[in-house]
């Protein structure tokens, strides 16, 4: 499928984008590149179809938003994927506004990477609904239903979990919790590989490896390979802006919401971007 996936890399550090396109390259994707906003512009305006924009925010000469926004005027069907290492509520709230598919923190895992490429041309650009009125809590846009995972479930099992629901949005991070519902640690897709991996050493596995080939994964139970923590976890009493900003500075898009000791569910810092009414000056 992603052979026929053409992506554009538009970022001012030229050792980072040679190997984020090689990485793509190696996972089927056909690659190109840009230095920097202009030159982005003329790729598009060349009438390249480009079917992604992987886009860094801050750029000498044109800065991302600016080139976001001009993508978008030159070729709307074009998605783009904001990336960048300077994060900040306004930023992400501003690109969100400008029609960004979405917005990722470096570093970025090139598995979640490439899950989101895909997601963004599998799925039609999701219509952003008009904010009727301001959604400042946590609990306001808390998404309540999460697939339930536990410390002796088998690695299988979060596998499964990975790649349930197509045309979802893309899951990132799964809960681990005890009985109780209480929060135990996060897996991820990249603990996943690395777990097959220190099983295959002589083999350089990828995510899509794995979902071939599940019995590359050793038997081993999600409490062996989780990370027993989170960097941060939110009430549902608390303000979207001030968790947006404790999200960013723990660079994290995916935190618990957590009642007594219980997870009730999560939320994305993308769903804030949409929903937190503020000021960009």
């Amino acid at each position: 499928m992603n052979d026929n996936i053409r992506v554009l890399i538009v970022d001012d550090e030229e050792q980072f984008t040679l190997n984020l396109a090689r990485l793509l390259k190696f996972r089927g994707f056909q690659v190109s590149t840009a230095l920097d906003g202009f030159k982005a512009l003329k790729a598009v305006e060349a009438g390249e179809p480009f079917d992604v924009v992987v886009l860094d925010v801050k750029m000498p000469g044109m800065d991302g938003v600016t080139t976001l926004s001009r993508i978008k005027k030159l070729a709307p069907k074009t998605e783009v994927i904001m990336l960048t290492g300077h994060a900040t509520v306004e930023s992400g709230i501003q690109a969100i506004r400008q029609g960004a598919f979405d917005y990722l923190m470096k570093p970025c895992d090139i598995e979640d990477l490439t899950e989101k490429i895909n997601e963004a041309c599998e799925l039609e650009r999701i219509k952003r609904r008009p904010v009727l009125w301001p959604r400042n809590l946590v609990k306001e846009i808390t998404l309540p239903s999460f697939s339930k995972l536990e410390t002796g479930n088998p690695l299988t099992r979060a596998l499964e979990v990975f790649n349930r629901g197509a045309g979802m949005p893309v899951k990132e991070a799964l809960y681990v919790l005890d009985k109780q519902d209480r929060f135990q640690g996060v897996v991820t897709r990249r603990d996943l590989i690395e777990a097959a991996q220190r099983a295959h050493p002589e083999q350089s596995l990828t995510w899509a490896d794995l979902v071939q080939n599940p019995s590359l994964l050793p038997q081993k139970t999600l409490d062996k390979v989780m990370r027993p923590y989170h960097p941060i976890a939110i009430s549902p009493e608390e303000n979207l802006t001030q968790v947006a900003q404790r999200m960013i500075a723990n660079n994290v898009r995916c935190v618990p919401v957590v009642e007594g000791d219980k997870v009730t569910g999560f939320i994305r810092l993308q769903d804030i971007f949409q929903y937190v009414e503020h000021e960009i000056e």
